[in-house]
């Protein structure tokens, strides 16, 4: 016997990077595409969660009370985060095979589209299906369950919001200290695609690896509070102006922090602008993916096809590929 879930998606930063770390902080983001799929096989006596992702394959073993397990590497100790989260918080315990196959990567490499959050939702997820009749959660209360795991297993760096984004669906405007997450409507006439620059950013390091003064903290937030205010009521063009006021912060935070900015990411921008869109550096900066942003589709699709002809790849379109909320 075995079950097909609804696919976990992915995330993209809109704006708000790094701003949103701090308490009272805020950003923009949108649930995109199906990063992970998961597929709950027999019950078993001792589960197991086999886990695929980036070329590589590892199982992850139920938490057995009094046996020390090795901690798994990678992508696998968000799994065994989650296991043993829900079992001493929640007293619950996996009680079927499962099997998460992770998607979003190019080359073998990983896009920015937040594969460890997506993996922590999937595997609560897949916990709750597992029991008799399946446990259902609302969003919220996935999203808060994932958050504390992610967190942890991460070594309390992080903000949350790509775990809330992807709870909830849709795009949201997370706001940290209290944690919250709410849903908001595409704007109509607005079109983006999120294009991957080719060098996968090593997120964790880049949070660690230096401060970034409040003036230019405050100067993301203040552009990123302004696109929310915006976002449910202008139109297209306008908003394209209020994002490319946000990368314009970004742009000035990275040129005291030079680890922010790549050749990589320099050349993307260089294309997206060349098309007439409006280019956006997504989440934290150091590669992953640029947002080519504006309220002529001709436009975005220009810069995908100028992209592709580099030999890029293009990783999600917006609206088109905004995922549901649950």
């Amino acid at each position: 016997m075995a079950d097909v879930l609804p696919p976990t998606p992915g995330k993209l930063m809109i704006a708000g990077e790094y701003a949103v770390m701090r308490d009272g902080g805020a950003c923009l983001a949108a649930a995109v595409g199906e990063l992970v799929h998961a597929r709950l096989g027999a019950i078993s006596p001792r589960p197991t969660i086999r886990l695929t992702a980036f070329g590589q394959t590892m199982l992850v073993p139920l938490p057995s009370a009094g046996v020390a397990l090795a901690e798994p590497a990678g992508l696998g100790r968000f799994v065994a985060g989650a296991l043993a989260f829900l079992q001493q918080r929640h007293g619950l315990t996996l009680l079927r095979d499962v099997d998460l196959r992770a998607a979003g990567a190019v080359g073998g490499s990983k896009v920015g589209l937040g594969t460890s959050a997506a993996v922590t939702i999937a595997t609560v997820r897949a916990v709750l299906a597992s029991q008799p009749g399946g446990e259902a959660w609302p969003a919220a209360g996935v999203a808060a369950c994932a958050r504390a795991i992610h967190l942890e297993a991460q070594g309390e760096r992080g903000s949350g919001y790509d775990v809330t984004t992807i709870a909830l669906g849709g795009t949201v405007a997370y706001r940290r200290s209290p944690d919250r997450g709410e849903s908001l409507p595409w704007p109509a006439g607005l079109h983006a695609a999120a294009l991957y620059c080719g060098q996968p950013a090593p997120t964790a390091a880049t949070l660690a690896r230096g401060t970034i003064a409040d003036s230019a903290l405050d100067a993301i937030q203040a552009a990123a509070g302004a696109l929310m205010a915006q976002w449910p009521t202008a139109v297209a063009a306008d908003l394209v102006a209020d994002i490319n006021t946000c990368e314009a912060a970004f742009q000035r935070a990275a040129a005291t922090a030079p680890w922010l900015w790549t050749p990589p990411m320099a050349a993307l921008h260089e294309v997206v602008r060349a098309a007439g869109c409006v280019a956006r550096t997504s989440g934290a900066g150091a590669g992953d993916c640029v947002l080519a942003f504006a309220a002529d589709p001709d436009l975005v699709a220009r810069a995908v096809l100028a992209w592709q002809a580099r030999g890029g790849s293009a990783v999600a379109r917006l609206p088109d590929d905004i995922a549901p909320c649950p």
